[in-house]
């Protein structure tokens, strides 16, 4: 009984030694937490202006897109509906010809988007890069806390 005593005593003497040791090692983080997020923080946060502005123009253009494609079909439609222009035969013609001009529209506009995500997408990573070399980030290392929001914006653009 008395030498389970000093053993719990030794063990939670260790116990506290460790725990020291940890405290004193989580100070340490947290100050180069700081230290990095505040050398950091004024890049990150011209790249997310940068991202959201981006983000905007792909939304206007996809707006655009959109109302061209929807009065090039009301286009279509009249002239499908209109009694005056109409021989047997004619309106499965004509929609067989809007069928494949509003596939036309659609695969230029995918083509656009696409093509405007992939570009933002290669810069975004390029300069995802520059930022990580410049903070010098190691492998065994934890990513600098701006680089992982910058990455989560990064992928939340590309899927949205």
């Amino acid at each position: 009984n008395g030498t389970d005593y000093g053993f719990l005593v030794r063990q939670n003497s260790e116990l506290l030694r460790a725990l020291d040791e940890l405290e004193k090692t989580c100070t340490t983080l947290r100050e180069e937490n700081g230290l990095l997020r505040k050398s950091s923080a004024p890049e990150t946060e011209e790249k997310v202006r940068r991202l959201r502005r981006k983000n905007t123009e792909l939304a206007v253009l996809a707006k655009r897109l959109e109302e061209r494609a929807r009065k090039l079909q009301e286009a279509n439609l009249k002239v499908v509906n209109s009694p005056s222009l109409m021989r047997p035969g004619s309106v499965e013609q004509y929609k067989r010809a809007f069928a494949r001009q509003r596939a036309r529209d659609l695969a230029q506009h995918a083509d656009a988007l696409l093509s405007k995500d992939k570009e933002i997408a290669a810069a975004l990573q390029q300069e995802c890069r520059e930022l990580e070399a410049r903070l010098g980030s190691t492998k065994g290392s934890p990513p600098p806390s701006g680089r992982v929001e910058f990455e989560k914006l990064l992928r939340e653009s590309l899927e949205g």
